[in-house]
């Protein structure tokens, strides 16, 4: 069985009879290596990778405080515990020390025990800093996996249909997402067009995206009426699932000869119908249907409406409309559909997407999204 390592002590102290004291303090149970002043610990720090740092305040060419703060911005990826020994009792050096980034202060004279014990306790410290990194490690290890899973998820390709373009992005908060967007052919001639959003970030909002998915593709692929696929999605989560999540989702099933969609939703935020040749902006409101999961009784409304020529339909989830810039207005519903009513109408629907995008980050500035975002747009070729 392989002996555990023996911890590595840096002693730093320009008094050769203070760095033997500790020395043969701490020599029963540890091994050291030296530096008789800042900039020379600074160095041996670099060379021998110590567990720990004693260092003394008052020391030539460069003191304790400026080595130390070099001593932490050398080791931002690891936690190296420092503790000064030194002579200056006055609170104001405390706090000076305790601010370029030591751990513990201790006074000279100090008795042998008390300096065991105060390297122990920091030792024991750094050992749970270091299981806790190694789980953060496992974490996101696997937190990138279920992101690559739910990328594979997503809808890899867009569909291809005489007469319409479509675009279709989602952008994540987190490594993983709540957000899903699907095209599903119902058949040869009907189109299914599924925006939803599970509601808060990460892996167990991913979770239950991935479950949605599964149940539409396996079972529902082929039904062509919103509201039958919405209520049924309902019934089966809310028999399986108890996890106190919920999703709004809009499905619309275009009849493509006749661009006649069908049309429902769960709660979610109402699809912009955008008719360039009239400007007229139609939000896509049903009465009925709330958000999935919440109560297996959920009577969903299905409507129907003609997608015009020249058109193009705005699916998206609240994390785009409810983005925050540099003030404290959101992106809002009223410039989404502004903006698309501009720019569509000399772009298709990659381009207007891409347009959107855009618009989106400018408004943000250097601001981050905090929430997923979803948008797809299906456009009526002229």
């Amino acid at each position: 069985m392989t002996p555990e390592r023996r911890p590595k002590i840096l002693i730093v102290d320009d008094s050769r009879t203070i760095v033997a004291l500790i020395n043969s303090i701490l020599k029963e149970d540890y091994d050291t290596v030296t530096a008789s002043n800042g900039l020379e610990a600074i160095e041996v720090y670099s060379r021998a990778k110590p567990d720990l740092v004693l260092m003394d305040v008052e020391m030539p060419v460069m003191d304790g405080f400026e080595a130390c703060k070099k001593i932490k911005e050398q080791s931002k990826n690891t936690f190296t515990p420092i503790i000064f020994i030194t002579s200056k009792v006055d609170l104001q050096s405390m706090k000076t020390g305790l601010k370029a980034g030591a751990e513990d202060y201790l006074t000279k004279p100090f008795e042998p025990e008390e300096l065991l014990a105060r390297v122990q306790a920091v030792l024991r410290t750094k050992k749970l800093y270091n299981q806790l990194m190694e789980a953060y490690a496992i974490i996101d290890f696997e937190r990138d996996s279920i992101a690559r899973i739910q990328k594979s998820l997503i809808c890899q390709e867009l569909p291809k249909a005489s007469g319409f373009n479509f675009f279709a992005d989602y952008q994540p908060s987190a490594k993983a997402s709540g957000d899903y967007y699907d095209f599903i052919q119902v058949d040869e001639d009907h189109l299914g067009v599924l925006v939803a959003d599970v509601s808060g970030h990460g892996t167990p909002a991913a979770v239950i995206m991935a479950m949605m998915r599964v149940l539409i593709r396996s079972f529902l692929a082929k039904v062509n009426s919103p509201k039958e696929v919405l209520e049924t999605l309902n019934t089966i989560l809310c028999e399986n699932q108890e996890s106190g999540h919920f999703i709004t989702a809009f499905y619309g099933v275009i009849h493509l000869p006749s661009r006649m969609m069908k049309f429902a939703s769960a709660g979610h935020n109402p699809p912009l119908l955008i008719a360039y040749e009239t400007g007229k902006i139609e939000h896509l409101n049903t009465e009925k249907g709330f958000p999935l999961m919440i109560h297996c009784t959920n009577d969903i409304e299905e409507r129907e409406i003609l997608l015009p020529l020249n058109s193009k339909l705005i699916c998206y989830t609240d994390g785009l409309t409810e983005a925050r810039g540099r003030g404290s207005d959101m992106y809002g519903l009223d410039r989404l559909g502004k903006k698309s009513l501009e720019f569509g109408q000399s772009q298709n629907a990659d381009e207007l997407g891409l347009a959107l995008k855009q618009n989106l980050q400018n408004f943000l500035g250097e601001c981050e999204f905090t929430d997923d975002f979803t948008l797809v747009i299906v456009e009526v070729e002229p």
